[in-house]
């Protein structure tokens, strides 16, 4: 008899699916070999790539239609980007050299250079573009599959019972997925933002990624397993016992999703009358329907990073515009907080942009500020996208990745200059838009009482605080453990800063993961965070929990917190507490 076995991945969309394994393709099922042509068949393997790349585009089309009737067109759009890899010319000139030079057979050229791009969007560490990886190797594997005349399971065969596992999907098979009412899916590689994630949350679809090597456990079909979406765990074999909990937590979560109904109306504010301004993180412009059905009072981080990847020239402030505009328009009369690009200097060289020398560590590299201030034309294109998208007067500007006090005064100037081109051209905007600044490196949270002074509201990135102050890289497995966001250091910080911006009067927001999990609710607030900027999907939960605490009990517990020496003991404390 197998054993019960749990793994932990990411989630996708939260949920519970109780069910059995479908396998639907094994990482293995698509070995690609070094495997070389003869000189004379080189012309016809470029042909047989170029109908199987046709035959892909094709089909992607043919998928784009069905989500745009299904999820409407901010989804399909979606699958542009696929098409985008595919028309990439760089991609397509280094698939037909390796063909033409190295005699490489079309499979290996292709995954070759798929294989390039991945390693260079692998180099980043914004969420964002690692995201894109699995996006890289969906649109891959179905090229491949055409290639190589590879078909995979009927999809036809998988029931309301089933659970999906594989190692990797594309949008269109998400879609088939749903149509057969499968009960959830779990995938080797992705992340909350890739493409197959997010139309997994647009049809609501129980689904977990990143779940490295799950094809290759021991599972065949039909055996017994568990999806945990909210705390991104797979339970193979589970037992009896395990299969009756679960159940039983299936009924009391459709029990809250009731309650949940009825929370949408209340406000967010501790048992005492502290309230709390519970705001969203999106990273499309499509996700603000979210925000308006989750019930927040806006969007306190909307990243921009999407606009600059996936074209060969840099967007124009109209299309920036165009973005910001919807957004602002939507929301109203809540804001929106509009952070600046925070991407790596290899991102910009591929729009074209000179001068751009190769990182080694791109977190410790020219991205955020340094790489806006290094490109002032660049971020004042997008800065003036955002004044004009301002003219109701519901946009801040937040600035990310800040370490010293004097890179605000360089940013203020290049605001004023873009202020005063739009004023020459007679455009309207708000003259007095809020700006902020993320504090997410140690340099900017000991340097805060500065700071604060140059800018009207904070906001702790704590995904990136929390790693450069414990010199850990979260994305890294071998140290991914010691990320510990309850080490005595890191909540030292946030409170240091929370105290520095309440004596100017500024607000403080937290948009980092921490803020999303309600196990640090009653922390956060008692830390005395002003706002707590979440997913769409988690706001009525970090609500109600909100709900249930007594502010001046949450004071309590932090100071106990504070002046503990290790996380273990911090953990203690919380499990007393619960």
């Amino acid at each position: 008899m197998k054993k019960e076995k749990r793994l932990k991945g990411i989630p996708a969309f939260s949920g519970i699916a109780i069910g059995k394994v479908f396998i639907l393709e094994r990482e293995s099922d698509l070995f690609i070999p070094v495997h070389k042509i003869s000189k004379e068949n080189v012309k016809k393997e470029i042909v047989r790539y170029r109908q199987s790349l046709e035959k892909t585009k094709h089909e992607l089309s043919s998928t784009k239609e069905r989500i745009l009737k299904s999820l409407g067109k901010s989804h399909a759009e979606l699958v542009d980007a696929y098409i985008k890899i595919l028309d990439d010319r760089l991609f397509t000139h280094d698939v037909i050299r390796m063909i033409e030079e190295e005699h490489c057979t079309a499979e290996y050229s292709v995954s070759h250079a798929l294989n390039k791009i991945i390693q260079m969007f692998e180099r980043s560490n914004d969420d964002y573009f690692r995201g894109r990886i699995i996006d890289m190797k969906d649109v891959g594997k179905k090229l491949l599959r055409n290639l190589l005349e590879k078909k995979r399971k009927s999809i036809e065969k998988i029931t309301s019972r089933h659970i999906v596992i594989a190692a990797t999907l594309d949008p269109h098979d998400v879609i088939l997925l749903k149509e057969r009412n499968c009960a959830g899916f779990i995938l080797e590689a992705g992340t909350k933002t890739s493409h197959v994630a997010l139309i997994a949350q647009g049809l609501g679809v129980v689904s977990i990624v990143g779940l490295k090597d799950i094809t290759n456990e021991e599972i065949d079909d039909e055996d017994d397993i568990i999806i945990d979406g909210y705390q991104g765990i797979v339970i193979l074999h589970p037992t009896k016992e395990t299969i009756n909990e679960y159940l039983k937590k299936y009924e009391i979560i459709t029990k809250e999703k009731e309650e949940f109904i009825n929370l949408k109306k209340s406000r967010a504010e501790t048992r005492d009358g502290h309230k709390i301004d519970l705001l969203c993180n999106i990273d499309l412009p499509k996700e603000v329907e979210k925000v308006i059905e989750s019930s927040a009072e806006g969007i306190g981080l909307f990243r921009t990073e999407y606009q600059y990847i996936y074209r060969e020239n840099l967007p124009t402030e109209d299309e920036l515009y165009e973005d910001y505009n919807f957004i602002a328009q939507k929301i109203y009369p809540h804001s929106v907080v509009i952070r600046t690009f925070d991407i790596g200097a290899d991102k910009l060289s591929e729009l074209g942009l000179e001068g751009v020398v190769k990182e080694k560590v791109p977190s410790l590299g020219l991205r955020g500020v340094r790489l806006a201030l290094k490109y002032p034309d660049v971020f004042k294109t997008q800065i003036k996208a955002i004044l004009r998208a301002s003219k109701k007067g519901n946009v801040k500007i937040m600035f990310p990745m800040v370490t010293k006090a004097e890179e605000i005064d360089e940013i203020k100037k290049i605001v004023q200059q873009a202020k005063h081109e739009l004023k020459e051209r007679k455009i309207e905007f708000d003259n007095n838009i809020p700006l902020g600044v993320m504090i997410e490196t140690p340099s900017a949270a000991l340097t805060c009482d500065i700071i604060v002074k140059k800018v009207d509201f904070i906001s702790l990135g704590t995904n990136d605080l929390i790693q450069y102050t414990l010199a850990v890289d979260r994305f890294n497995e071998n140290v991914a453990d010691l990320f510990d966001p309850l080490h005595p250091s890191v909540l030292k910080l946030i409170k240091h800063v929370v105290d520095v911006a309440h004596k100017e009067n500024r607000t403080v927001s937290i948009c980092g993961e921490i803020a999303a999990d309600p196990m640090f609710t009653k922390i956060l607030i008692g830390l005395g965070i002003d706002e707590l900027s979440v997913p769409p999907a988690v706001v009525l939960k970090i609500k109600k929990n909100i709900r249930s605490i007594n502010y001046h009990e949450a004071k309590e517990l932090v100071g106990e917190i504070l002046s503990c020496e290790s996380s273990e003991e911090i953990k203690e404390i919380i499990e007393r507490e619960k």
